[in-house]
């Protein structure tokens, strides 16, 4: 998890000491933008540019994690991942066997999970979305599950009551983040997050032997 942390924090520090242009392209090619999305599959707003291919237009599904707005959204979001990452981690490692693969692909489904939930909720076109929030997100969601033990669920008291509590700070926020921040964040990129990153640790869970977790 360490090496996701500092691949993000990275991925900024080239994007920021890179040529103007660069970063233009950066951000074009790398965040999410619902407009030219929607107009990909023939429902953007009038003027939506589309993307150029699929694989263009899906890319930024995962990509936009690795773009942030400044160093302390970067910073931040890179230690979430060290901090919830690490327990979580290791609970899916079995003996020997790293889980850093399986560590990514709850991390990957938590950003695409908070990227498909921006999208839905800025149709026919919105801002466009970048941060590794909704990884950070899902993290934290397998955490949680992760503190309830093996019978831990999606669906248990202390699961749901930690996730309205997750989404009303998150609201709270989003309404005050412009007056707080300089910014608003994506309510709908960390709740997706959450969500996906829970059920894809939970399918990893259901597969590994009762003494596990």
């Amino acid at each position: 998890m360490t090496g996701l942390a500092g691949l993000i924090v990275l991925a900024h520090a080239v994007r920021v000491f890179s040529p103007i242009s660069w970063q233009g392209y950066m951000l074009s090619m790398a965040s999410l933008q619902p407009d030219r999305f929607w107009a990909s599959v023939g429902q953007g707003a009038p003027g939506a540019v589309p993307y150029g291919s699929p694989v263009e237009a899906l890319v930024p599904f995962i990509s936009d994690a690795l773009l942030h707005d400044g160093w302390a959204g970067a910073i931040l979001n890179a230690a979430l991942i060290v901090i919830f990452g690490r327990l979580v981690h290791a609970s899916l490692s079995i003996g020997r066997k790293s889980g850093a693969i399986p560590f990514l692909v709850v991390f990957a489904v938590s950003v695409a999970g908070g990227s498909l939930c921006h999208l839905v909720t800025q149709y026919p076109a919105g801002t466009a979305l970048i941060g590794a929030s909704g990884g950070a997100s899902g993290l934290f969601a397998a955490w949680v599950l992760i503190q309830e033990g093996r019978g831990g669920r999606i669906l248990s008291k202390r699961f749901l009551t930690v996730f309205l509590f997750f989404a009303g700070v998150n609201l709270a926020l989003w309404l005050m983040g412009p007056s707080l921040i300089g910014a608003r964040i994506s309510w709908q990129a960390h709740l997706g997050g959450f969500l996906a990153g829970a059920a894809a640790f939970q399918i990893y869970r259901a597969r590994r032997p009762r003494s596990q977790f």
